[in-house]
């Protein structure tokens, strides 16, 4: 990955910290501050090796819970990773530094090559404190740094697969009441239905197949216990007339879908559909806002597309049946 690539991927991570927006890549770690160098050796081993070969980008300057970057402090680079080099064993992952500035300040992007992983972590602790091990697999799961198991030893001997590029670009959010207007109003048919539009670009000429039984849309609203959807779709965009002489202009001639799932031959505009019945009360008598979270499962993959934006559903867009 070159320089210009490396500064169009932490620009993309930077601009939705800066809306409000979870980048949602776990190849991406964000930190505020440069730590220590014996903690974060441990930590790029253990992200690179759940990584499978895929580059990892550490953005040092940012924090995913401020929406402000706030700019990296000057440190002596060299030092700092041949301090980091040190908690190593035998071999370490070939970095690439970029600052990249914005804002006024200059946030530090490192890439990580993790191509030649396993990486083992040699415990600075040992020998100086009772019990501490010499030499560790770490792996990162979701946030935390663990020992690998074998299952995790197994997965890191198989590629990560590749997954596709989906943007949303569209997303609505539409509540109905069964019952009667009023705080703390619940009745069994009350719904929440999130409608839009994506386009999903495959990562290579292989077909893709998404399950439907295999996606899962959450809706959170604050206060609340979170909502999973009962029943999703996800069709082929719909087309349009007026075309050349006459003819209907089709939305898509790439995806195609079935009572079951959505199967994408090239990139494409996908629409979809999903509703969660008996969602948790809610005063509908003010605005409210809800988080969706979307999770897209494709076939031959243990990864999801994991897709997040908070709607607001205003008085407006509530209905009675």
């Amino acid at each position: 990955m070159n320089s210009r690539q490396i500064e169009s991927w932490a620009l993309r991570v930077i601009d939705c910290v800066k809306n409000g927006q979870p980048h949602e890549d776990f190849l991406v770690e964000l930190k505020r501050d440069w730590i220590e160098p014996g903690k974060a050796a441990r930590r790029i081993a253990g992200h690179a090796n759940a990584a499978r070969g895929e580059s990892i980008l550490w953005l040092i300057g940012l924090d995913e819970k401020d929406t402000k970057v706030t700019g990296a402090n000057p440190v002596n680079m060299a030092s700092w990773y041949s301090s980091v080099e040190s908690c190593f064993n035998e071999l370490t992952p070939r970095m690439t530094p970029l600052n990249v500035p914005i804002d006024g300040v200059v946030v530090v992007a490192l890439l990580f090559e993790t191509d030649r992983a396993p990486f083992v972590f040699k415990n600075p602790q040992f020998g100086k404190q009772s019990g501490a091990i010499a030499l560790e697999v770490p792996w990162r799961e979701n946030t935390s740094t663990r020992s690998a198991c074998r299952a995790d030893l197994i997965r890191l001997l198989t590629p990560l697969e590749k997954l596709p590029e989906v943007e949303i670009l569209s997303m609505r959010l539409e509540a109905i009441l069964a019952g009667e207007r009023g705080s703390g109003n619940y009745h069994p048919n009350n719904k929440l239905i999130v409608s839009g539009d994506l386009y999903i670009v495959p990562e290579n000429k292989n077909r893709i197949v998404i399950p439907f039984h295999r996606c899962r849309v959450d809706f959170k609203v604050p206060g609340f216990e979170a909502a999973e959807s009962s029943y999703i779709t996800l069709d082929p965009a719909s087309g349009s007339p007026g075309g050349l002489l006459g003819a209907s202009i089709p939305g898509s001639v790439t995806v195609k879908s079935t009572l079951h799932e959505v199967i994408i031959e090239g990139p494409g505009r996908v629409s979809f559909t999903a509703i969660a019945k008996n969602p948790p009360l809610f005063d509908i008598e003010n605005n409210f806002e809800v988080e969706v979270l979307i999770s897209l499962k494709i076939t031959d993959s243990d990864r999801a597309v994991i897709l997040k934006r908070t709607l607001s559903c205003p008085i407006s867009s509530v209905g009675l049946l």
